[in-house]
């Protein structure tokens, strides 16, 4: 038996970390994407051999071919450092996202190390590092620069991640349920996987089919590193090409339109994100589309609903009845995320009919959060539901305010108010044999106006 390559990460991560490694390549250069990637040994044979900071700040300047001379550096220790590198969970919090041990302000072009760099090597230098990358986002007019996430692709695409690669940062991944959303909640630092599928990028960029710097990389690392760059060297299916140093994201809407039909599953993600038309869309646009619904690629499908809400409602765009009504079949699909984001399409599009308002009903009995919000969200939109469902949605409510899952009480809330003439009354009624959580709900009714609250976008 055949095993299929795959990278390390999903499709839609994958195309998310290649399109932002474009970027960085489009604002700093194509080259520098490009450079040798220095060992941990070489750069700490560097400091240790002077123990000059300002001269590791020199030698990484000398490595991008960026201009240093005009970064200040501070060692200003804090009280309390809790670190620890070498295979443990260097930066702090084991479990959550902490941070490196020093910051970088753009307005002076100072880095201020938070600990003296003998203390903790690993930790000082990959601060150090991690500063001198982020003064060349911000000369290079970066737009993202200040994303720490962004900043750690660059210190590995730029050849110096060998440091960070010890240290993690990120214990816990965060959970996102919808995949297509790349700027909301931006990423604070790079898991381990995403880590391990930039530095196969790094790899394989560089034409490096066996890297030597991958000997000395954390165990946790090595394995994924290897199965993505045996992918990339297989399929080359990337949407970022450091080698052919093209500049896509400029690129016009014909050309966007055409990679949408490309083999590479990255590219067409990346494509989809781009899609846009000024009117109608013309039949041609249309069957891609439908094409892309129908796609057994998960985030193809979930990134082709994002682009059909989008070019209905931000474009006005006419969406045709062939879309409109696989959009309605794909809210019954056994995929959690593809039932709830196609709901909440229709329902922006005002496109709800009786089989997706009862598909609507039967999310609100989910343990999954976003499927009942995306319930609750798409149901909102209307001016009126049937008893069996306002029936349904009231165990909901009920069921959210004892368990204090208080999130979604104002669009609950936001709910009854288009639908019942008098919702204080239902309330008191509805948790009769709940009355310490009934001040709360009157309290969200007395606030709250009566409209939809809106869902946040990404890019």
């Amino acid at each position: 038996m055949f095993f299929k390559l795959k990278a390390n990460l999903s499709d839609a991560e994958k195309s998310r970390i290649e399109f932002h490694l474009q970027q960085i390549a489009e604002c700093v250069g194509f080259d520098r994407l490009t450079l040798p990637v220095l060992s941990r040994k070489s750069l700490s044979d560097l400091y240790e051999s002077e123990k000059n900071p300002q001269h590791v700040i020199e030698h990484l300047g000398d490595h991008l071919k960026h201009d240093v001379g005009g970064i200040q550096l501070r060692v200003v220790p804090q009280q309390s450092q809790s670190s620890c590198s070498s295979g443990g969970c260097g930066g702090g919090n084991c479990s959550g996202p902490s941070g490196l041990a020093g910051h970088y302000e753009a307005s002076n072009r100072s880095i201020t190390l938070e600990m003296e760099i003998d203390s903790d090597p690993l930790m000082g230098l990959a601060a150090l590092i991690n500063g001198v990358v982020c003064d060349l986002l911000h000369q290079s007019n970066f737009g993202s620069a200040s994303h720490p996430e962004r900043v750690e692709l660059a210190v590995v695409a730029t050849g110096l991640g060998a440091i960070r690669n010890h240290v993690s940062l990120v214990k816990k991944q965060a959970k996102y349920w919808d995949s297509t959303q790349w700027d909301v909640s931006p990423r604070p630092f790079l898991d381990c996987q995403s880590l391990a599928y930039v530095n196969a990028l790094a790899a394989w960029a560089r034409g490096d089919t066996t890297p030597e710097w991958l000997n000395d990389l954390p165990s946790e690392l090595k394995r994924p590193i290897r199965n993505s760059l045996k992918f990339l060297l297989k399929t080359n299916d990337s949407f970022f090409q450091p080698q052919q140093k093209q500049f896509l994201l400029g690129q016009s809407q014909r050309e966007w339109w055409q990679l949408a039909s490309s083999s590479s599953v990255s590219k067409q993600v990346v494509a989809i994100r781009h899609l846009d038309c000024p009117g109608n869309l013309d039949d041609r646009q249309i069957s891609l589309l439908l094409d892309k619904l129908r796609s057994p690629n998960r985030a193809i499908m979930l990134h082709a609903i994002a682009a059909i809400e989008r070019l209905g409602i931000d474009r006005q765009a006419k969406v045709s009845e062939p879309v409109i009504r696989q959009l309605r079949h794909l809210a019954e699909h056994r995929d959690d995320e593809v039932r709830a984001k196609t709901l909440c399409t229709v329902a922006r599009l005002g496109e709800l009919d009786e089989s997706t308002v009862e598909s609507a009903a039967m999310m609100l009995e989910a343990n999954q959060k976003h499927l009942v919000f995306a319930s609750v969200y798409a149901l909102a939109t209307l001016t009126a539901i049937p008893d069996h469902i306002l029936k349904a949605l009231d165990r909901c409510f009920v069921r959210a305010l004892r368990s204090c899952d208080y999130e979604f009480v104002d669009l609950f809330v936001a709910a009854y108010k288009r639908w019942l003439d008098d919702p204080q009354s239902h309330f008191q009624m509805l948790l009769q044999d709940s009355p310490e959580h009934l001040p709360i709900a009157i309290g969200v009714l007395q606030k709250v106006p009566q409209q939809i609250v809106q869902i946040r976008r990404g890019a």
